[in-house]
């Protein structure tokens, strides 16, 4: 090979440096590839490759860059750390963990091996790994913002808002103000009802970064929610400007038409949603309840059957969903639907209380209870929660368990007109079962 093939390489290698501090990462990788033509033994520039895909979202081609760097230089520590991460991000976390355990065995005090797995083992719900993984990295790296926000995750996904808040906020003390740290934060306090914080959080997000398609749909879902639709249109606008085509801008678009009770423009809006992402989460779903309330029921039906087919990992999504299906009877998918719900919030007591009616509606009252006991645990004061619980004692044949738990909902709330009734058919159950040792059905309400 020439000599001005060598310095050819090294020049379109400068320019590519420059590039990807730029950040033009489609001219920064056509700059290397030309370079590694010339000369593909330079683990250097395959790493540099991996880097400009891994910003393009082309994950399974960063993989292979890696790999390539890895196959000329096996203990490249920062490859193998990319590589795990971009194994990450195309949702092959097994084959991440094990990148990052191979890390490890290079170097036990290379502090990303452990940190990285944080997040791999909070995406697999083993929170008691992501912990560990917590715990050793802080041995070599005490104050890692990385850290904190990966913890902050998988504390959240255990329902410990207030400590996931906690490393949240320490990311940014270690870090600087951060807008999806800020969105995290936010997302929590409006599943906490607290509208109004998490609309500031948001705001605090936007002016660090003023285009975060994000981050302005989730405001535009929440002042909808929150009826200032003005205010949700002013952030819809902005962010179908930067992104005219995006499935997400369509789907936001179609929550405010139906906030204005406009439902022909929502389907129109949810049925271009789809086409842009068949896989989009959520918009089959208001399809289906724009059905329902048309009293579409087969065309809900089959909207339902498309959403659980994408098998949704949002808990808003399961919820809603679970609770849609629970309407048109369809209780089997709804019971799984809950069920993988409690499985990844353990703590959404809303859940276990949803799941406890789903299966005394199927019969299946020892289940049924055996929910609503979770969702009690979690939420003592419920009084719709004792209200079933006792309706599914009863439905058993436990009468008295049954009574025993509307006396103490009774004592929260003396004057509620359900739990009044509920004890007037106690009575007349037990005086029934005196009589004729029959039982008597019930309805979960």
């Amino acid at each position: 090979m020439g000599q001005f093939q060598w310095t050819d390489a090294d020049e379109r290698v400068r320019r590519a440096r420059r590039f990807l501090a730029e950040k033009r990462w489609a001219d920064a990788l056509d700059e290397l590839r030309a370079a590694i033509a010339i000369n593909p033994d330079r683990a250097d520039w395959h790493f540099h490759s991996g880097r400009a895909l891994d910003e393009l979202a082309r994950y399974d081609d960063a993989i292979q860059a890696y790999r390539e760097c890895l196959a000329i230089e096996p203990q490249h520590l920062h490859a193998l750390n990319h590589q795990g991460v971009s194994l990450y991000q195309s949702g092959r976390i097994n084959e991440a963990i094990g990148v990052f355990q191979r890390l490890e065995s290079v170097d036990p005090s290379f502090e990303p091996s452990y940190c990285n797995r944080i997040r791999c083992f909070t995406e697999l719900n083993d929170h008691q790994s992501a912990e560990e993984m917590f715990y050793t990295a802080r041995l070599y790296r005490d104050q890692c913002p990385t850290c904190y926000y990966n913890i902050g995750v998988s504390l959240a996904a255990r329902g410990l808002f207030d400590r996931a808040i906690f490393c949240w906020q320490k990311t940014i003390d270690l870090a600087g103000d951060h807008t999806e740290v800020r969105s995290r934060i936010a997302e929590i306090l409006w599943q906490r009802g607290q509208h109004e914080q998490a609309r500031r959080q948001y705001l605090a997000g936007l002016v660090l970064e003023p285009a975060h398609l994000p981050t302005l749909l989730q405001i535009t879902g929440l002042l909808i929610e929150m009826h200032r639709l003005e205010e949700a249109e002013q952030k819809l606008d902005h962010a179908a400007a930067l992104s005219p085509a995006a499935a997400g801008v369509w789907f936001a678009r179609a929550k405010l038409q139906i906030a204005r009770l406009n439902p022909g423009d929502a389907v129109r809006s949810l049925t271009r949603t789809l086409q842009l992402d068949p896989t989009f989460g959520g918009a089959n779903l208001l399809i289906a309840r724009l059905a329902l309330d048309n009293d579409e029921l087969i065309r809900a039906k089959a909207h339902l059957r498309a959403e659980l087919a994408l098998r949704p990992d949002s808990g808003r999504v399961l919820l809603d969903l679970s609770n849609t299906l629970i309407d048109v009877g369809e209780l089997r998918p709804a019971v799984a639907c809950l069920k993988r719900l409690t499985l990844m919030e353990p703590r959404n007591a809303q859940a276990w209380q949803n799941l406890a009616v789903a299966e005394c509606l199927r019969g299946r009252h020892e289940s049924g209870i055996e929910a609503s006991l979770h969702a009690l645990a979690l939420d003592p004061d419920n009084i719709m929660v004792r209200h079933n619980l006792a309706l599914a004692y009863l439905e058993s044949g436990e009468v008295a368990f049954g009574w025993d738990e509307l006396t103490h909902a009774l004592r929260l709330a003396p004057t509620n007109p359900l739990l009044k009734r509920l004890r007037f058919r106690v009575r007349m159950i037990s005086f029934w079962r005196v009589i004729t040792g029959r039982r008597i059905r019930s309805v979960i309400v």
